[in-house]
């Protein structure tokens, strides 16, 4: 079964009736085949423009997040129902992926304050990544490492040449 995310503004209404409303609309999941994995309120705010509902206007409203598991086919059947409710503003129901392997944090960031003190600008700016400043040592040590082998080679040459003009001269 796919993973769905139920995100709904329901009505700024008292605790009690608050809970009424939720309950309902899992009561209606899990009535479909749903399976319930998270319930989470994110609180009462004010609605980003106003909203119409069942011939009203809203201003605030409750914004709650369900997250769950069920068939392809309880989507418009659930989304029909949530719609008809009238404590519902706006019901939305969204396909979550799923990772099996979740991303691990990059251990290579480190952000920084800005310095506005420092003579450099690029301090200026804050985050640096650990990672460019270990790529530049590195590739400033392999400039070192080709400077020295070419030294070596030269080296190598000038004793080469030393060592025919002392063949040539016995």
């Amino acid at each position: 079964m796919p993973r769905y995310e139920l995100v709904m503004i329901t009505k700024a209404l008292e605790r009690p009736e608050t809970v009424t409303v939720v309950k309902r609309a899992v009561q209606s999941l899990l009535e479909k085949g749903g399976v319930v994995r998270q319930i989470e309120n994110l609180g009462e705010r004010k609605l980003p423009y106003i909203m119409r509902a069942h011939s009203e206007n809203f201003t605030q409203g409750r914004y709650f997040v369900v997250e769950f598991d069920g068939p392809t086919t309880l989507v418009s059947s659930m989304t029909q129902l949530l719609n008809q409710d009238l404590d519902i503003i706006r019901p939305n129901i969204i396909k979550k992926e799923v990772k099996l392997f979740p991303d691990p944090p990059c251990p290579g960031m480190v952000t920084k304050e800005p310095n506005y003190y420092s003579p450099n600008p690029s301090a200026w700016f804050g985050a640096e990544d650990v990672k460019l400043e270990k790529f530049v040592k590195k590739d400033k040590r392999l400039k070192v490492m080709k400077e020295k082998r070419k030294e070596r080679r030269e080296l190598q040459k000038q004793q080469e040449k030393e060592k025919r003009e002392m063949q040539k001269m016995q």
